[in-house]
C-alpha cells in the first residue's frame, strides 16, 4: 500500500530525528509551548479528532497496520491534549522521558517505519481446503497456478496458463496449457501439435516432449485471418512459444509455429501480440537477482527491468522510457499505437504514445498484474497488501489476502469501478478477464480460476 510506505518513511525519519537530544529537546520545548495556548490546543483535538474517525470508517480498518497505528498514535496524543485541561504532569512527565531515552525513542520509531513498509494486512487468512464457491465468488478447480488466461474468439473456452513460478521468489517447475469449458464449467486438456518454425526466429526449436514454462499469453487475430497465441516460457530456455489456434469441434487445439528465443540477460513475463506476428514482452529484472535484490526494489521502487518489441527483421530492442520497478503485464493498442505497462514492485501503471514516445497517463494501484484491454476499458488486478504479508500463505496453497479488481479508463486511467474481496475463497490474483456477464480471474498461487459476476455502474 502507497499510503502505508509513505507512513513508514515518516516514522524512519522520525526514528532519526530522534538521535539527536539537541533536537529532541528543542522539539519537546516547541511542543511545551503549544501545550500552554488554549487555541492550539483546541485546534490540535479537533485535528487528532478527524484523522481517528478517517481512519476508522472503512470496514475491517483494524486489519490494516497502518490504520491501527494511526488510531492509537492520534489517540495517545488526543488523550494528551484533554489531560492538559486538567493538569500538565502527563506533557511535562513525557517530554521528559523523551529528553532522557531519546535512543529509545528512535528505535522504537525505526522498527515502526521498516514494519510499515514492509507489512499492511494484519487480519487473519482463512485455510482453504475444499472447492467451493461462496455469494460473491464463484470457483473451478483442477487447475495449478491459473496465471493468465485468454478467451478463444467463440466466447466459450479459457486458455489458461498454468504457471510454474519463477526465480528467486520459488522453484521453476513446468507448468502448461489447459482449455476451460465455460459452458459445463470444466478444465479440459488443450491438444498440441508441433509444424515448422515460420512464426519465430531460426535460434529457437521445441520438440514433441520438451517441458513447457508458461506464463503470460496473449491471442489476436493476425492480418491473413489466422490466430496467433504467445506463451512467454521459461523451461529449457528463456522463450516467446508461437502458436495457431486453430477450431477442432466442438472444442479448439493448438498447433506450434515458431518460437522467439529471448536475450540471455533477459527474464520475461508478459507478452502482447501485434497482427503482424510481432510482439511486446516485459523485462522484469535480470536473471541473477536474488530475493534480496527483489525485496530492496519493493522497498525503493528503483528501475530493475524494461519493454522489449521484437520482428523478424529487426529482432529485440528495448522500448524508450518502459523502463521500472518489476515491468509484468502489459497491453497494446493497435488502434491508438499505446503502450500500457504495470509496474507491479513500482506501484504503478503507465500508458506509453509509441508515436510521440511520451508518457500520457499515469496511476498508482498496489501491485498492480496483468493488464487486459478491451474496446471500453482496461481491467487490472492489484494486491491489497505488502510482500512480507504473503508469508502468511506459505501452508496453503490458496491464499485468502485483500485484493481488488479494477476497470479503468484506457485513456485516462481514471476508475470506473473497483471490486475489493477480503476473508473470501480466493487470493493473490493475477488477471482480471471480462467474458460475456462475467469477469474470470486467474492467480500466481492457487488451484482455482474463479469469476465474479459483471457489474455495470
Amino acid at each position: 500500500m502507497t499510503l502505508s510506505i509513505f507512513i513508514g518513511i515518516i516514522f524512519l525519519f522520525a526514528g532519526l530525528s530522534f538521535l539527536s537530544s539537541n533536537l529532541v529537546a528543542k522539539g519537546m520545548e516547541v511542543r511545551t509551548q503549544i501545550g500552554q495556548i488554549t487555541l492550539a490546543k483546541v485546534l490540535a483535538s479537533l485535528f487528532c479528532l478527524a484523522c481517528l474517525i478517517s481512519v476508522t470508517l472503512q470496514e475491517y480498518w483494524y486489519e490494516e497496520l497502518w490504520r491501527l497505528v494511526i488510531f492509537i498514535v492520534f489517540s495517545v496524543a488526543l488523550f494528551q491534549l484533554v489531560s492538559t485541561v486538567f493538569t500538565m504532569k502527563i506533557w511535562n512527565g513525557i517530554t521528559e522521558f523523551a529528553r532522557k531515552g531519546h535512543l529509545i525513542f528512535s528505535i522504537c520509531f525505526f522498527l515502526l517505519g521498516l514494519l510499515l513498509i514492509t507489512r499492511s494486512y494484519i487480519g487473519p487468512v482463512i485455510s482453504v481446503e475444499e472447492c467451493k464457491s461462496s455469494k460473491e465468488i464463484q470457483v473451478i478447480c483442477l487447475v495449478k497456478n491459473p496465471e493468465d488466461l485468454a478467451v478463444t474468439p467463440d466466447n466459450n473456452f479459457l486458455i489458461v496458463s498454468e504457471f510454474g513460478g519463477i526465480e528467486p521468489l520459488e522453484e521453476m517447475i513446468p507448468g502448461k496449457l489447459s482449455l476451460l469449458n465455460l459452458e459445463t464449467e470444466e478444465v479440459e486438456p488443450l491438444n498440441m501439435s508441433y509444424s515448422n518454425n515460420t512464426w519465430g526466429d531460426g535460434l529457437c526449436s521445441r520438440k514433441n516432449n520438451d517441458l513447457l514454462g508458461p506464463h503470460g499469453i496473449d491471442l489476436v487475430t493476425r492480418k491473413d485471418g489466422l490466430y496467433q497465441l504467445a506463451v512467454v516460457n521459461h523451461i529449457e530456455y528463456e522463450s516467446i512459444e508461437m502458436y495457431e489456434l486453430i477450431k477442432a469441434e466442438p472444442s479448439w487445439k493448438l498447433v506450434w509455429r515458431g518460437c522467439v528465443r529471448a536475450p540471455v540477460e533477459n527474464y520475461l513475463n508478459d507478452v502482447s501480440l501485434k497482427s503482424d506476428g510481432s510482439f511486446f514482452v516485459s523485462h522484469m529484472y535480470d536473471r541473477d537477482s536474488s530475493i534480496s535484490t527483489f525485496l530492496s526494489a519493493a522497498l525503493f521502487k528503483y528501475k530493475t527491468g524494461y519493454v522489449l518489441q521484437w520482428n523478424n527483421r529487426q529482432g529485440f530492442s528495448m522500448v524508450t522510457g518502459s523502463e521500472g520497478s518489476m515491468p509484468n503485464g502489459i497491453a497494446y493498442s493497435e488502434t491508438n499505437n499505446l503502450l500500457y505497462i504495470n509496474n507491479n514492485l513500482g506501484d504503478k501503471v503507465r500508458v506509453l504514445d509509441l508515436n510521440s514516445k511520451t508518457l500520457i497517463a499515469e496511476t498508482f494501484l498496489n501491485a498492480p498484474d496483468n493488464l487486459i484491454l478491451t474496446e471500453e476499458s482496461l481491467w487490472v488486478t492489484t494486491l491489497d497488501h505488502e510482500i512480507l504479508d504473503t508469508l502468511k500463505c506459505t501452508k496453503s496453497i490458496t491464499c485468502t489476502l485483500p485484493f481488488s479488481v479494477y476497470e479503468l479508463d484506457p485513456l485516462t486511467l481514471e476508475e470506473k469501478q473497483r471490486f475489493s474481496f477480503r476473508k473470501t475463497i480466493f487470493g493473490l490474483p493475477t488477471v482480471a478477464l471480462p467474458v460475456k456477464d462475467k469477469i474470470w480471474i486467474g492467480s500466481f498461487r492457487s488451484d482455482r480460476v474463479a469469476y465474479i459476476n459483471m457489474e455495470r455502474k
